[in-house]
């Protein structure tokens, strides 16, 4: 929502548009939360100091929780120099509680059993896998779809009515921002991933674009139906000085392809 507001009024020429989109949310809010906040992509990085400042100038109070305390907080970004300023301003003008509980809710309440979470990549799996898409789909046939972001076209050669069917090394190699996986969240329900690999250190570009995917799928309570080299605590084998929310997307990922979630 803030990069389109951003990219809408920088195409009028405006030279603060922060400062402008400030003062609407100013208008509209006085408390904003924000659940598991965190920082991996470099333009997120580069509004969100500014917007911040702006917004507590306009007297705004938050709410945030985050899996790190605020100096880890894109640790390991680009041009983290232009960040470091929303660290300050958390330290000095918010109130830092460390709550200790180790405890995984989503494992602990979602059931234990991944029914549409399918691997290894052989053929039993890939089975099961279209035994479910099979199940899904209706006389139709598959149909490709475009999907604009940000006055780009984004093409999708399988899907059928809400659903997408791709593969991993497209809808997570290809060049996909953040905001294009918004706009596909607005599109879809349904998404048949197939083929995801062990995510290591060659694949830290896909790995973060799975991430941030799966946390855009989640808020929208979107359906995820996957085929993987791994079981979902095996996926990412990248190293942890890279600091990646690689566990909150296993979590995430254990819970949405349960029985249970699929019934919301």
């Amino acid at each position: 929502m803030i990069h389109t507001q951003v990219g809408s009024l920088r195409l009028k020429k405006v030279s603060n548009p922060l400062d402008i989109i400030g003062k609407r949310l100013s208008k509209k809010y006085k408390l904003i939360c924000f659940d598991e906040l965190e920082i991996v992509d470099i333009a997120d990085a580069m509004i969100v100091s500014k917007l911040f400042t702006s917004l507590l100038k306009k007297d705004i109070s938050f709410i945030i929780t985050s899996n790190f305390e605020p100096s880890q907080l894109y640790k390991f970004g680009l041009q983290r120099e232009q960040f470091l300023p929303f660290i300050e301003i958390i330290k000095n003008k918010m109130s830092i509680i460390n709550v200790k509980n180790n405890a995984d809710l989503r494992k602990n309440t979602s059931g234990k059993k991944s029914y549409y979470f399918f691997y290894p990549l052989n053929n039993v799996s890939k089975k099961k896998y279209l035994q479910v898409l099979g199940k899904t789909k209706k006389a139709t046939s598959f149909k490709s779809k475009i999907i604009y972001s940000l006055g780009r076209k984004l093409i999708f050669e399988k899907t059928m009515e809400n659903n997408l069917i791709t593969d991993f090394n497209f809808l997570c190699s290809y060049n996909f921002s953040p905001n294009d996986y918004i706009a596909i969240s607005n599109v879809f329900d349904f998404y048949f991933i197939d083929n995801i690999p062990e995510l290591n250190n060659s694949k830290i570009n896909e790995a973060r674009r799975f991430i941030i995917l799966i946390d855009i799928l989640y808020e929208k309570k979107s359906k995820i139906i996957i085929r993987s080299e791994k079981k979902p605590e095996n996926i990412f084998t990248l190293k942890k000085n890279k600091d990646l929310p690689f566990l909150r997307t296993v979590s995430r990922i254990t819970e949405m392809t349960t029985q249970k979630w699929f019934k919301f």
